[in-house]
């Protein structure tokens, strides 16, 4: 069983039994099944939910994967024996979802709240051939009742990467390029996915905002300048695929480390190739390119699997624990607010999330996260500008004149 999604493709032209097809662009979402034939019912559902915008291409791939697991459990049960999958749906009664359920959490060992994500999917699914509303119904009655039939998921603490995690990772990095990427998606909470549209303009733009005068004291000579800078995101959670811009805060030591690397001869050389300046990505992978999200994930992917070997962190770490920990780190900072709900408020404005419910999950502190921004010498917690100033002596490489990587 297969899935396969189209963002525009290009069919090339072809020729079934006499009947010449050209060239044609495409979006949509195709599960097929074991014998590589379409099953018609998820498929038009997910094109459809695709087609009018209710999903992103991403949300596609994640619910036509639930949806296959959902099929091979139908085609394991005798009920079903001789049916199609379109057929097994249009038969499908409560029991057999509580079965299914409870076959995922006690024979398959899945998380809850995983259980809980997969029966939200196959909801909407039966939303869309029994409402009437996007398709002529298929079912008069949806099997699924009011609430959820899944067991509540258990409260857990968000995972994260930790700053000893962090360091681990740029060590095992060879190049300065690499290094101060994660150091820059660590501090700035970024999804993978968005890593690749942030331009040398803007953090140029960031850099000069921490230029600029905020406030003069009675005691100082000088302006006091920031030591934090808003940096536009061109994020990924945009209703119908579309981007959905937002700030997020880059401490100047992250920035500074970048805008080190922006003046080296490395990045200089790839950058010519852009006719606007501005406009060329602000990390540029060996061939001179933007990381895409699938090189980004092979590269923390691969220095988490060195690391691990050489015991150097204790858990596979990927891009989306260095997100939870940076809005950790942001609740944890008196100079991004005066309380915790400012705080909080923070975090939920420069991640991106459409509800303060989301970043709720950020609000119980474990004790790790707690003694890695602790300052054991002084009894008081470490800014976000502190942390990222240590993981800079830590962790920085000299780029060479005659640097190719």
């Amino acid at each position: 069983m297969q899935t396969l999604i189209a963002k525009k493709k290009v069919l090339p032209e072809s020729q079934i039994e006499d009947l010449r097809l050209g060239p044609e662009i495409v979006s949509g979402v195709l599960i097929l099944d074991d014998d590589e034939k379409v099953v018609a019912y998820p498929t038009e559902w997910l094109s459809a939910s695709v087609e009018a915008q209710k999903i992103a291409y991403t949300s596609a791939e994640l619910y036509a994967r639930n949806m296959t697991y959902f099929l091979r459990y139908l085609r394991s049960r005798e009920e079903f024996t001789g049916l199609t999958l379109d057929e097994a749906l249009l038969q499908v009664k409560r029991p057999v979802l509580e079965d299914w359920f409870i076959h995922q959490g006690e024979v398959e060992g899945i998380d809850r709240s995983t259980v809980r994500n997969r029966e939200a999917c196959i909801r909407s699914f039966y939303n869309f051939i029994t409402d009437g509303e996007s398709r002529d119904k298929l079912l008069d009655k949806n099997p699924f009742p009011d609430g959820f039939v899944s067991p509540r998921p258990h409260k857990k603490q968000v995972k994260h990467a930790s700053l000893s995690d962090l360091i681990a990772l740029m060590r095992e990095c060879r190049y300065e390029r690499e290094r101060l990427l994660l150091q820059f998606m660590y501090d700035a909470g970024v999804r993978i996915s968005e890593v690749e549209r942030v331009t040398f303009g803007d953090i140029k733009k960031a850099i000069n905002f921490t230029q600029l005068p905020f406030a003069v004291s009675d005691k100082l000579d000088s302006p006091v300048r920031p030591g934090y800078a808003p940096l536009l995101v061109r994020g990924s959670k945009g209703r119908g695929n579309s981007i959905k811009e937002r700030y997020a805060i880059v401490t100047i030591a992250t920035l500074k480390r970048i805008a080190s690397y922006h003046a080296s001869p490395l990045y200089k050389r790839y950058q010519a190739r852009f006719q606007d300046r501005n406009s060329a990505p602000a990390f540029l992978n060996t061939q001179g390119v933007a990381y895409n999200q699938d090189s980004l994930e092979k590269l923390i992917e691969r220095r988490s699997n060195s690391a691990l070997r050489k015991n150097l962190i204790s858990k596979s770490v990927h891009a989306h624990l260095f997100r939870h920990a940076s809005a950790y780190l942001t609740l944890e900072d008196p100079n991004l607010g005066n309380d915790f709900l400012d705080r909080l408020v923070n975090v939920q404005k420069t991640l991106g999330h459409n509800s303060i419910t989301t970043t709720e999950v950020y609000t119980s502190i474990p004790h790790d996260i707690y003694n890695s921004i602790a300052d054991s010498e002084k009894g008081s917690l470490k800014t976000k500008i502190a942390k990222m100033e240590a993981v800079v002596e830590q962790t920085k490489l000299r780029i060479r004149l005659g640097d190719k990587k």
